[in-house]
């Protein structure tokens, strides 16, 4: 039963839950401050996290036979086999509806609709036609992976506005950074499942030469939303530190020619994390400052 239960809990892929209930938060907190509800801030992170574990679920299933190729994935629940498909199928129905319920009935619909708008771009459009077929799967995934802000946004708000959708282009700009960063210093995983990521068919070089541009296009992002006034100039100064080592660290990893040595852009992988924990953390403070 234990080992089951771990199981079930490996397939929902708690780091990437993780991950985006940073981008709930942030984005929840930044358009609550001034009215801060805990019930519909915890209801929310439950909602939208049982619906992207729904998703993560049946991305597992769809992509057992890739998994079982990479070195990385090879040892996931649904690679070995270690449950059934059928139940797998069920327990992601079972997260799927009570998420939905959470956000349609405790939160908000405009909320649930994202939600649900997320789990079929990353189920569908991602996992099941571009991931296997095309380079841009990376741009069509990154729509899923930016709607937890969005989410966090129109929990508390009930509204899209202009922030909300300029939320959303600033993460999008910081997943393709942070995929490709994945995608250079796992290229030989990617190669062996044949996955037409960007780094395969267009190269490591191009590929470094694309994560500075999505990293100025962060950048410039976080520059309008204080040219419109939605953060002060003090978030500006902090985000601007965390931001330019960014790119700094960027152009060290364009620089290292050797493609056999992707130790710069497991560097970037890293730091790109520390990014979005502290762009969130920042703008949750901002009225603070």
């Amino acid at each position: 039963m234990i080992i089951s239960i771990k199981h079930y809990c490996e397939i929902i892929k708690p780091g990437i839950i993780f991950g985006n209930i940073i981008l709930i938060m942030g984005g929840f907190l930044f358009s609550s401050h001034i009215k801060f509800s805990p019930f519909l801030f915890l209801n929310t992170i439950l909602g939208t996290s049982l619906v992207m574990a729904s998703a993560c679920v049946l991305n597992n299933l769809i992509d057992f036979d890739i998994d079982q190729k990479m070195k990385r994935t090879k040892n996931r629940v649904l690679a070995r086999k270690l449950i059934k498909p059928i139940n797998a199928i069920i327990f992601s129905l079972f997260l799927g509806i009570i998420g939905v319920f959470i956000l349609g009935y405790l939160v908000n619909y405009l909320s649930m609709f994202l939600s649900v708008f997320g789990f079929l771009v990353y189920v569908f459009l991602y996992t099941l036609i571009y991931k296997r077929n095309s380079i841009y799967s990376t741009f069509v995934g990154s729509f899923s992976g930016s709607i937890p802000s969005v989410i966090g946004h129109t929990a508390a708000t009930n509204n899209i506005n202009l922030c909300a959708v300029l939320f959303f282009i600033t993460f999008v700009f910081w997943q393709m950074a942070h995929f490709y960063s994945i995608s250079i210093f796992r290229l030989n995983d990617y190669k062996n499942a044949k996955i037409p990521v960007f780094s395969v068919i267009k190269g490591v070089y191009l590929t470094k030469k694309h994560i500075v541009y999505y990293i100025v296009g962060f950048i410039i992002s976080n520059i309008i939303l204080k040219i419109l006034n939605y953060i002060s100039d003090k978030c500006l100064f902090f985000l601007f530190i965390i931001d330019f080592f960014w790119l700094y660290l960027s152009f060290v990893n364009l620089n290292n020619r050797n493609k056999e040595n992707h130790k710069n852009s497991l560097q970037l992988f890293y730091f790109s994390i520390v990014v979005v924990v502290m762009f969130n953390f920042l703008i949750s403070l901002d009225f603070i400052f």
